[in-house]
């Protein structure tokens, strides 16, 4: 008789098979009340054999590859911080500390980490020359980058996403973020894990959609960026690619700072996510959003349109007509419920509260059906966008 998994092997061994799973999903799979789960989440923790990341109330656990001396570089000026970085890594890791930006240039080049923590404002090369010149160089181009800078994010943070910084992470850091981070990055089972794009989906989200109904005062916000397809199409689907990655990250950051006890984002594809929380919170996140984008904006289009945007009139009105912008939709819980009653009496699902489908989901809250695929390979970053079930466009 075949002896049953013990629950930590078994929660091993469903998140190896996935590329990580929220807490709600492992509770249901594994039939365990969620205080349970997290004992045993708790102690496989301890023994490094897995991981969690928070991104609003969602919380993702992956499973993680036995402890190898991989080599990170820490680049910043100050040694206190510096040495802070080197203490919030936590142990297990092979850690050199560097000063100054021309000394970081040579040990990426000399040494060769798997991680660099970057700051911008170093004595030397600048920082996002440094980011710049090592996702260029073929030998460096996959080194991991985590930017951990005070410098303002509004034209830096695209700058070095634009030049394959993996995550930006704006000074005061938490160094419980910072090791969590890493650790998934360097050690993360399957593949490769990308932090701007690997946020929970409809599928993944249908939980969280139905309990937040169950109330009154829950809304689910659907955020577009507008005229993304005909940006990709004149600009080209890389940069296309990068404003989809700089807006997750700026939303990732107003929702791990958001105080809400219910609060979710996803990405549901094209360029649209989700956020979900109490009535009238979300908007708060997508003001927000509004505003930093529109900093950012005329960064964006420096350089690739054939306007003036120079210093004269870079904040007067020479965007193109058709320029990026964002676009949001609320949904109260009154409206998805409405929309889940009709969609029962057409008989397109199941009569159940709080079960969704993929297609349902998609139904609700009406993806636009523009599909975008962010890969990372030995060719750098490819992003294919395709319409329905049209070819991709590359």
């Amino acid at each position: 008789m075949t002896k049953p998994l013990m629950p930590e092997a078994h929660i091993l061994d469903l998140l190896s098979e996935s590329h990580g799973l929220t807490e709600n999903e492992l509770s249901e799979k594994l039939g365990l009340p969620q205080a349970e789960l997290l004992k045993y989440l708790d102690t496989l923790k301890k023994n490094s054999a897995v991981e969690s990341r928070s991104v609003g109330n969602t919380v993702t656990w992956y499973a993680l590859d036995a402890p190898s001396l991989k080599k990170i570089l820490i680049v910043e000026d100050d040694k206190y911080i510096n040495q802070l970085i080197k203490v919030s890594l936590g142990q297990g890791y092979d850690v050199r500390q560097v000063y100054d930006g021309t000394e970081a240039l040579k040990t990426i080049r000399e040494w060769n980490p798997s991680l660099v923590v970057l700051d911008l404002m170093l004595p030397g090369i600048d920082g996002v020359d440094i980011c710049q010149t090592a996702k260029k160089d073929p030998s460096t181009k996959d080194t991991i980058i985590v930017i951990v800078s005070a410098r303002d994010a509004t034209e830096n943070r695209f700058k070095t996403i634009k030049f394959g910084a993996d995550y930006y992470i704006k000074k005061p850091f938490k160094p419980k973020e910072l090791r969590s981070l890493v650790n998934i990055f360097l050690r993360k089972k399957g593949r490769k894990f990308d932090a701007l794009v690997e946020l929970p989906d409809y599928k993944r989200l249908g939980r969280e959609i139905g309990e937040g109904i169950k109330t009154d005062d829950f809304e689910v916000n659907k955020i577009a960026v507008a005229n993304l397809d005909s940006f990709g199409r004149t600009y080209g689907q890389e940069q296309a690619g990068t404003v989809v990655r700089l807006v997750s990250q700026i939303l990732q950051d107003k929702v791990i700072e958001w105080s809400s006890d219910r609060g979710f984002l996803g990405y549901i594809g094209g360029g649209e996510f989700i956020v979900g929380g109490g009535k009238n919170q979300t908007d708060m996140v997508v003001s927000s959003l509004v505003s930093e984008f529109g900093d950012v904006l005329p960064f964006i289009y420096q350089g690739e349109c054939a306007v003036d945007l120079s210093l004269d009139n870079i904040f007067e009105s020479a965007l193109p007509p058709d320029h990026l912008s964002i676009r949001s939709a609320v949904m109260s819980s009154s409206d998805i419920k409405h929309k889940e009653e009709k969609l029962a009496e057409d008989k397109k699902m199941p009569d159940s509260i709080g079960k969704y489908t993929y297609e349902q989901l998609r139904e609700f809250f009406g993806a636009s059906g523009m599909d975008v695929s962010i890969t990372r390979g030995s060719g750098g970053v490819r992003v294919s966008l395709s319409k329905g079930s049209g070819k991709a466009r590359e």
